[in-house]
């Protein structure tokens, strides 16, 4: 009877990660279908799409980041070199600030400056490209735009079977931390939420540092644990129970 409940609190606490992951790429969905309007309506109309033709996706973007309770810091979509006649490099991306104001995030696309950003070497817009499928990178520190530790979400956007860019979010991993570790704590025994690279994302115990990598994976995944993929599409965490019982706060 314990051992069937203890499966049912675990199988309880992997959907509600999985829950919570589903819930940011939901929004990069609405952000792609969006895109898919404005290429549809030009496809029909006189004239080249253009840079000017993404300024209405803003309010949709501004709605995600002040709806946002699971740590969207910033998001947007971010274009591939030519998909617009008129630009080589471009996004449309909004950051929120801790006054509750947004803001485009504005990136040097100027290659002979040292502070030049290219998005294409970056692994969240590189890898949907690449493989046509939705990723998490992270986490790490973004030094171009939040300067915090955070987790980006991408979602590849193609149009007609040809890629046309990512629709994109970065979330601050403290506030996403927390939503992960509602369900985290419910679990007796210590837990580990892993990336596909054994990256530690979080976990129920102080005993695992954020971004650790787990080097000692095999040694951590005793007999009595168990390792199991969350099954959400396209992300490869993993969430580690182990056999070991977690310590409880004492009563003052």
């Amino acid at each position: 009877m314990v051992a069937e409940q203890l499966d049912r609190n675990l199988q309880t606490c992997v959907d509600s990660v999985a829950q919570a992951i589903d819930g940011v790429f939901a929004r990069l969905q609405e952000l792609e279908h969006q895109v898919r309007n404005i290429w549809a309506v030009h496809d029909t109309a006189a004239g080249a799409i253009s840079r000017r033709d993404f300024k209405v996706l803003r309010p949709l973007i501004d709605a995600h980041l002040h709806a946002s309770r699971d740590g969207v810091q910033g998001t947007g979509v971010v274009l591939e070199p030519g998909a617009l006649p008129d630009t080589e490099l471009y996004l449309e991306w909004h950051q929120i600030h801790p006054n509750g104001r947004t803001s485009p995030l504005d990136l040097n696309f100027n290659r002979s400056s040292d502070r030049y950003y290219n998005y294409l070497e970056m692994p969240w817009f590189r890898q949907p490209r690449e493989h046509g499928k939705r990723v998490v990178v992270g986490p790490y520190v973004d030094l171009y735009g939040q300067d915090m530790y955070i987790l980006t979400f991408a979602q590849p956007i193609h149009i007609e079977g040809k890629f046309v860019g990512v629709a994109g979010a970065d979330v601050a991993l403290d506030r996403f931390e927390t939503v992960l570790m509602r369900a985290l704590l419910k679990l007796d025994h210590e837990a580990l939420l892993l990336t596909g690279q054994g990256r530690v994302v979080t976990a129920n115990t102080a005993r695992y540092g954020v971004g650790e990598l787990a080097l000692n994976l095999p040694a951590l995944l005793d007999d009595a644990g168990q390792l199991i993929d969350l099954g959400v599409e396209g992300i490869d965490w993993r969430l580690l129970r182990r056999s070991t019982l977690r310590p409880r706060a004492r009563a003052a």
